[in-house]
């Protein structure tokens, strides 16, 4: 009866104990907002060559959320495109709202990257095939430090540095009366961009050029999306490049919302291989 007794009491000792663990679990697991993300792209191309493509991302967030204020977060974006299957990016941020954010690490996107949507290139709807030397896009991928301060006035400040590359740059984005406005510049190049609305149509233009060279680049885009749902937009770029030569590139295409996260697209154009036509469909969730 003594031995019974005393099991007993173990077992009771050791369910507890077991249920302690469980609990401490499932608080730590809890401690972390955990999500996954995408979208997959599948694409066919009319051109001087007919192609089929395809492009995606799984995107793996994780946030924890401090007593502080302060927000911590680790994002680890897969390519997953056409036998594609490594990270192109993985970093951690770290945001508090009077602060801005602090990105740490492999950004696909510096500063300019995240704060030049003003330009025209970043307005059409694929930009597919693009003529190299008219994009105004000044961004380079960042390892390293990125910080994007809060949105005060209207006026939001990038900073991004890469310490192996020994590179730095910074984006100034103002808003007022619904225009914005972008400048950015990184150690040879500098990039200004404009939007607004007029009558239902969004504009957008911008232009950069490289420090003491010739090379530079100008566009604009028109958008509107009509009652229907469906977006139409074009895009009419030019730029001059090294040596002196002139480029161009146009599109016009149309994009649909087919249901929640799932976009149809087609877009046609003269660009770099001559003139082409895509469609293509993606899928977001």
């Amino acid at each position: 009866n003594d031995f019974s007794k005393g099991d007993l009491i173990m077992r009771k000792v050791l369910l507890a104990t077991t249920a302690l663990v469980a609990v401490s679990g499932v608080t730590a697991a809890n401690a972390a907002d955990i999500s996954i993300s995408g979208n997959y792209e599948f694409e066919y191309v009319s051109s001087a060559a007919n192609t089929v493509d395809s492009d995606g991302n799984v995107v793996i967030h994780a946030t924890i959320a401090s007593e502080g204020g302060v927000t911590y977060s680790f994002t680890g974006n897969l390519d997953a495109g056409n036998n594609d299957t490594a990270f192109e990016e993985n970093y951690i941020t770290i945001a508090e709202d009077s602060m801005g954010t602090i990105y740490l690490g492999n950004l696909n996107d510096s500063a300019n990257g995240l704060m030049d949507g003003n330009l025209g290139i970043n307005n059409d709807i694929e930009s597919e095939d693009a003529t190299t030397g008219t994009s105004t896009v000044i961004a380079t991928q960042s390892i390293g430090v990125t910080w994007i301060s809060p949105n005060i006035a209207g006026l939001t400040v990038g900073l991004s540095a890469d310490p192996a590359a020994e590179t730095t740059e910074y984006a100034i984005n103002y808003t007022m009366a619904g225009v914005g406005v972008y400048y950015g510049a990184t150690e040879t190049k500098t990039a200004v961009g404009v939007k607004g609305s007029l009558a239902g149509f969004t504009i957008a233009a911008g232009s950069s050029s490289t420090d003491g060279s010739v090379v530079k680049s100008s566009d604009v885009a028109i958008k509107y999306t009509l009652g229907n749902g469906i977006t139409v937009a074009a895009l009419s770029a030019k730029g001059t490049v090294a040596g002196g030569g002139r480029v161009e590139y146009t599109n016009f295409g149309a994009s649909y919302a087919l249901a929640d996260g799932v976009t149809a697209k087609v877009e046609t154009g003269d660009g770099s291989t001559g003139e082409y036509t895509t469609v293509n469909l993606s899928v977001s969730f």
